[in-house]
């Protein structure tokens, strides 16, 4: 029986280098991607020289900046997932770096439908709950296009009569996917967009973070699918 590949995804900083190596030895892996900030890459460099010696991994690193952290993760992990199409298993080490890069990777993760795990206080692997779906494969195709449309188009709009126009879809089915029913929730219920109402029942609405998130992750996807 062929034994499954494991990726191994893991945020670096300049301390806690431990819980990776801990990473390691509690979880199979086959390769070793780091994803850390651009001033940490010199550190990056001589832990990853480390492990080639020790254990012969292959290991790559990924740059980010401080100033687009949440941005750069998700293309960042996008990007080695494209590249890394033929492992059967991906997990997210979370256990090293700071809390911006931790957060931006679990919520790669969580969009990406990785399992992710960190270390507790006593070098025990701590797994996160994870969907059993992605994010991506809960929204349907029509929401994430309108998420697109609105990104486009500078990612906000000020009434759905620009989106319609912006979109091609009806206003009542604008609607439906930006506001929800009783039966599904919308985007603004799903936490992708910030929507306000005006006078006369004018809606207008921009992408949130997690929205925006989700348009990257989209849109890479597709540019490096076969």
């Amino acid at each position: 029986m062929a034994q499954m590949t494991t990726l191994q995804i893991a945020t670096f900083g300049g301390e806690g280098q431990e819980g990776i190596a801990a990473g390691i030895r509690n979880f199979p892996v086959h390769e070793l991607a780091l994803i850390c900030y651009s001033s940490d890459k010199q550190k990056a460099d001589e832990f990853a020289r480390k492990l080639r010696n020790v254990l012969g991994l292959p290991i790559t690193i990924s740059l980010i900046s401080k100033e687009n952290v949440i941005r750069d993760t998700m293309e960042r992990v996008s990007e080695i997932l494209g590249m890394h199409r033929d492992f059967q298993q991906v997990l997210m080490n979370v256990s090293c770096g700071d809390k911006m890069i931790g957060c931006a990777a679990l919520s790669s993760a969580f969009i990406n439908g990785i399992k992710s795990f960190g270390m507790d206080s006593t070098g025990t692997p701590l797994l996160m709950p994870v969907l059993k779906l992605s994010y991506s494969e809960i929204i349907s195709d029509a929401k994430i296009r309108i998420l697109k449309t609105i990104n486009d188009i500078g990612g906000a709009i000020e009434s759905l009569e620009q989106l319609e126009q912006a979109s091609g879809y009806g206003k009542p089915l604008l609607s439906y996917h930006v506001m929800g029913s009783r039966e599904s929730k919308g985007l603004a219920d799903l936490g992708l967009l910030e929507v306000e109402k005006g006078d006369r029942g004018k809606i207008s609405a921009k992408l949130t973070t997690l929205g925006k998130m989700l348009v990257t992750s989209s849109a890479i996807s597709t540019a490096q699918a076969p």
